[in-house]
C-alpha cells in the first residue's frame, strides 16, 4: 500500500501555485517503484464543487518527488481552494474495499488544506486529509502530518483493521469470533472502547462511525492530541456514538478518566514496532484487562523485524491468551504481490473462551536470531 504525500504544501507565488508530491510506504522508506498515471486537480472546498484546473501526471517508478504547477493566471476561480491528487480515474474518496476484494485501495490519495489568497493564506498547512467511503456511505475523513516525517502518520495496519472492522460490522468479513462477539453485544448495550496509541485515530473514528451507541476513547501521548481533535470534530458519528481523547503515556499510571472504566474492546494498532516500548505495553494492557476482566485486546500489527515476538512473551507472561486470530492482505507494488497484516485477539486467562481457534490460523511471529 502506498500513500500520496505532500513534501511541500501547495503556496501560491504570483498567479503559480506549486506543490511537491511523492509516494511512499506507510513510514516513509520505500518510494513507489512502479509507474502510474495521477490525476491532480485544483477544486473548490466542497467535495463535490467546482474543479478549476486539472493536469494528468506520469509518476516513473524509480522517482522520488513530482513537482506539480498551477498556473491561476486565467483562471476564473472562487476561493478557498484545494489541491486533490489521485490515481486517474479514481474517485474523490477512497474506498476501503478495492472492487469487491477484501483489500483497502492500493494508493491512498491525498486532499491539501486550504488556500485562500484573499484571506491572506497563500501556504495551506502542513497537513493531508485522507477520505474514505465506507459501507454504511458514511466518508471518513482523516487529517495526518504530511511531508516525510511518521509522526502523526497512517500506518498500514491502523488502515486494514479499520477496513476490517467496517467489513465485520456489515456481516462481510469474519476470522474472529470474539470480536464478533463483542461487536454484536452493541446491539443490546452501549460498546466501550478504548485505542492506545491511537495517532490520528483513524480505527476508533471509524468504529464509531460505523457502529451506533459506541463509546471510543483514544489516548496517545500529548503531541498527537490536536491532530486527533481535528480528525474528532470532523466526524460523522452513528447515532449515539461518540469520540473523546485522553492523554496516556503508557509508562505511567492510568488517568483518572481511563482508570475508573470499564471497556468491553481495547483497540491497538502499530503499536509493537519498537521492542522497547512492549514491556510498558503490555503493563498498561495488563492493568487495564485486570479491571476490565471480560475484555478482550485486539492488536493489529505489520511485523517489520523478529524482535517485535518479544510482545508475545510479555503477553503470556502477563496471563493474556490468543483466542483468535487472521490475517488481513494488503496491496503490495503490483497486482500479484500483497503485504500482510497479523490481528490477534487476546483476552484474560480467567475470561472464559468459548470458540476454539481453528487448527489453520496462523502462529505469532517466531523470534530469530
Amino acid at each position: 500500500m502506498r500513500y500520496i504525500r505532500f513534501l511541500k504544501p501547495p503556496r501560491v507565488e504570483r498567479n503559480i501555485l506549486k506543490t511537491l508530491i511523492t509516494i511512499t510506504s506507510d513510514l516513509g522508506e520505500t518510494f513507489l517503484p512502479d509507474d502510474v498515471t495521477l490525476a491532480a486537480t485544483l477544486r473548490s472546498d466542497d467535495p463535490e464543487g467546482d474543479i478549476y484546473l486539472r493536469k494528468t501526471l506520469k509518476w516513473t517508478g524509480g522517482m522520488r518527488s513530482f513537482p506539480i504547477v498551477f498556473d491561476l493566471a486565467f483562471t476564473d476561480l472562487d476561493w478557498p481552494v484545494r489541491v486533490h491528487v489521485g490515481t486517474k480515474g479514481s474517485p474523490n474518496s477512497d474506498h476501503f474495499e478495492k472492487h469487491h476484494n477484501a483489500e483497502p485501495p492500493s494508493i491512498i490519495s491525498a486532499w491539501s488544506g486550504l488556500v485562500d489568497v484573499p484571506r491572506g493564506i497563500n501556504e495551506a498547512e502542513k497537513k493531508v486529509e485522507r477520505r474514505f467511503t465506507l459501507l454504511s456511505n458514511r466518508t471518513l475523513s482523516i487529517w495526518e502530518e504530511t511531508g516525510e516525517s511518521i509522526a502523526c502518520h497512517l500506518w498500514d495496519a491502523g488502515m486494514a483493521l479499520s477496513a476490517f472492522l467496517d467489513r465485520m460490522v456489515g456481516l462481510q468479513a469474519e476470522g474472529l469470533p470474539l470480536l464478533e462477539e463483542v461487536l454484536s453485544s452493541a446491539t443490546y448495550k452501549r460498546l466501550k472502547v478504548l485505542e492506545l496509541g491511537s495517532g490520528c485515530g483513524i480505527v476508533g473514528i471509524g468504529l464509531a462511525q460505523t457502529v451506533p451507541d459506541c463509546e471510543v476513547i483514544l489516548t496517545d501521548l500529548p503531541e498527537a492530541e490536536e491532530l486527533a481533535m481535528k480528525n474528532i470534530n470532523g466526524m460523522n458519528a452513528a447515532i449515539s456514538s461518540d469520540v473523546s481523547f485522553n492523554t496516556l503515556d503508557w509508562e505511567n499510571p492510568l488517568p483518572l478518566p481511563i482508570r475508573d472504566r470499564l471497556f468491553d474492546l481495547i483497540l491497538v494498532a502499530d503499536c509493537t514496532y519498537n521492542p522497547d516500548s512492549s514491556p510498558a505495553l503490555v503493563r498498561t494492557l495488563a492493568v487495564l484487562v485486570k479491571r476490565s476482566s471480560k475484555a478482550i485486546v485486539v492488536v493489529a500489527m505489520k511485523v517489520r523485524h523478529s524482535s517485535e515476538a518479544v510482545f508475545f512473551d510479555l503477553m503470556s507472561e502477563s496471563g493474556f491468551i490468543i483466542g483468535s486470530r487472521t490475517v488481513l492482505q494488503i496491496p503490495g507494488d503490483d497486482e500479484t504481490t500483497h503485504e500482510k497484516i497479523d490481528v490477534y485477539v487476546f483476552h484474560d486467562k480467567a475470561r472464559p473462551q468459548i470458540i476454539q481457534m481453528p487448527p489453520d490460523a496462523p502462529s505469532p511471529p517466531a523470534i530469530s536470531s
